[in-house]
């Protein structure tokens, strides 16, 4: 198993190296990382045996041993039965050696995207059936079982090896150009297609797209600035958190300006409300030197509806120099757990939505990556939901 999860990572770290430069440092890094990975990395294999379908009795023919003439075999009348689980996932995990295994035989097969169990009995009954198809299953569920924990501890290496591989890359681009324009002498570039890469849920592509612009790269003060600035917004919603009644009673504007004057004491005056960019008024922004540091937009959940529309207001804002923003959701319904889920299951349906990086805290803030345009221009996203429960729930 080991040589075969070391041969995907290879798979992909080989795609890598071979990414155009002007694709790879335009491409949003976790974008790159997790179509890399999606593509090689094998997926974790379930099954679902509560899913069993199985085909008519049929009359069938079977063979035996004489039990006193082992030379004598005989063809006998016997009934078949075959049931079937589906299965999802790289199946083929299953052919190789798990770091735990047994030397015991394995019991029932896999074909066709299903677990398949064959009975064939001279005299047929449905305990046979029964403890055939148990026998099976747990034989199945322990060398998945092996196979996916391989796999997981695997998967976390090999996205470090492609993190280290592309920032090394791209360090190494980055120095070269230094190096060309240090000596003066200009150099043609042409566009260069985006080879397809998909990743999860949605496919996420490095796109085709006509370079609207020499590549400009990110100043590394922005993604610290922006990180800054999302702790600053999820602090004063844990403040607010606490002391629901009063923050219950305070309208969509009042909440926002409440944070703007919280933001305000740790940037100086620098956040403003209302403030024009791009296509619209956005309720927040941040500048930091001449670029838009944080764009974000405060809504008070009102349903799946309203955050498709929220999202589609947020992205009109951006500019094309853009690429940090923020959703912050105030939630006063009474059963908050269930419109976390429908407020981020809402998310993930928004034609913009292409990835999700990180789902640990779904309660404190989900980072998502989004795309601004119809370049395919990819943005951060950190949804934050602050929960106001009204007096009395």
């Amino acid at each position: 198993m080991d040589d075969y999860l070391r041969g995907r990572l290879e798979d992909a770290l080989g795609e890598l190296a071979r990414i155009e430069p002007d694709v790879l440092l335009a491409e949003n890094a976790d974008v790159t990382v997790a179509g890399l990975l999606q593509k090689h990395m094998p997926d974790e294999i379930k099954v679902d045996w509560a899913g069993a379908t199985r085909t008519p009795v049929t009359e069938v023919t079977t063979q035996f041993r004489d039990q006193f003439d082992r030379e004598e075999i005989y063809t006998v009348p016997a009934s078949k039965v075959v049931v079937s689980f589906p299965v999802s996932g790289t199946t083929e995990m299953l052919d190789y050696q798990a770091s735990t295994f047994s030397m015991g035989g394995k019991y029932g097969k896999i074909s066709g995207g299903s677990v398949v169990v064959e009975i064939v009995e001279r005299a047929l009954d449905a305990d046979t059936v029964r403890q055939r198809v148990d026998q099976v299953r747990q034989d199945i569920d322990k060398r998945v079982a092996w196979a996916n924990g391989d796999l997981i501890s695997f998967r976390a290496s090999a996205e470090q090896s492609i993190r280290a591989s592309l920032s090394s890359r791209r360090e190494r681009i980055l120095n070269d150009r230094q190096v060309e324009e240090a000596l003066g002498i200009p150099v043609r570039s042409s566009a260069v297609p985006r080879p397809p890469v998909p990743a999860r849920r949605k496919q996420v592509t490095l796109q085709s797209r006509t370079a609207q612009a020499d590549f400009v790269p990110e100043p590394v003060l922005d993604e610290a600035v922006y990180q800054d600035v999302l702790d600053a917004v999820r602090a004063w919603a844990t403040s607010l958190e606490r002391t629901p009644g009063t923050a219950a009673k305070l309208d969509e504007e009042e909440l926002r300006d409440l944070l703007l004057g919280n933001l305000n004491t740790y940037w100086q005056g620098g956040a403003g409300g209302e403030l024009f960019n791009g296509s619209g008024k956005t309720d927040i922004l941040i500048r930091h030197g001449d670029r838009n540091a944080f764009i974000a937009e405060c809504k008070i959940w009102r349903g799946p509806k309203g955050v498709a529309e929220a999202l589609d207001q947020l992205l009109g804002y951006l500019v094309w120099r853009d690429s940090k923003s923020a959703l912050i959701v105030f939630i006063k319904t009474a059963d908050p757990a269930a419109t976390l889920e429908k407020l981020h299951s809402a998310v993930e349906a928004h034609p913009r939505y292409i990835l999700t990086k990180d789902t640990s805290t779904p309660s404190s803030r989900v980072d998502y990556i989004v795309t601004a345009d119809d370049e395919g221009r990819r943005v951060s996203l950190a949804v934050i939901p602050v929960i106001i429960r009204p007096a009395g729930s």
